[in-house]
């Protein structure tokens, strides 16, 4: 169990940066619903931008927080970590690429932009690897029986 303590903490330290830069979202995006000027679009970015860095920085934290309950393997353990890394960080810099640049990044096509390219793409790697992460939690999970069990969960 001490051997998920350092492990834990290095997703929970990753975890606390996603936070941050969604409440910084936050402030950006209180700043442009300020400003006359700004889109309705850039403001809806940067509220996404608030929401992914406050979402995806509660789940990390909630997944570092679960380790003691999941008990994975060192292999698992860190396709477990590194997945939820990823994930993170892909949503929140993508979704505050958005808010700096005016994109939205809904659905690539002919008319969108380069920029909105760089949004639709850059959530791809979350988007995999919450799916890796996810599954790792479920192995992990399902090869952990309770005491005097045949079979799985």
């Amino acid at each position: 169990m001490t051997e998920l303590l350092q492990p834990a903490r290095k997703l929970a330290f990753h975890a606390i940066i996603v936070l941050a830069l969604g409440m910084i979202s936050g402030f950006l995006w209180g700043n442009v619903l300020a400003d006359p000027d700004a889109t309705a679009s850039r403001a809806a970015a940067w509220r996404l931008a608030h929401i992914e860095g406050f979402a995806n920085g509660v789940l990390m934290l909630v997944v570092a927080l679960s380790y003691p309950l999941l008990q994975p393997d060192r292999r698992l353990e860190r396709i477990i970590r590194y997945s939820m890394i990823v994930t993170g960080y892909s949503n929140i810099l993508a979704s505050m690429y958005g808010g700096i640049f005016d994109a939205r990044g809904l659905i690539p096509g002919p008319d969108a932009s380069p920029h909105d390219l760089v949004v639709f793409y850059g959530f791809m790697p979350g988007v995999i690897a919450i799916f890796i992460a996810l599954g790792a939690m479920a192995l992990t999970l399902w090869r952990k029986r309770p005491p005097g069990s045949d079979q799985g969960i």
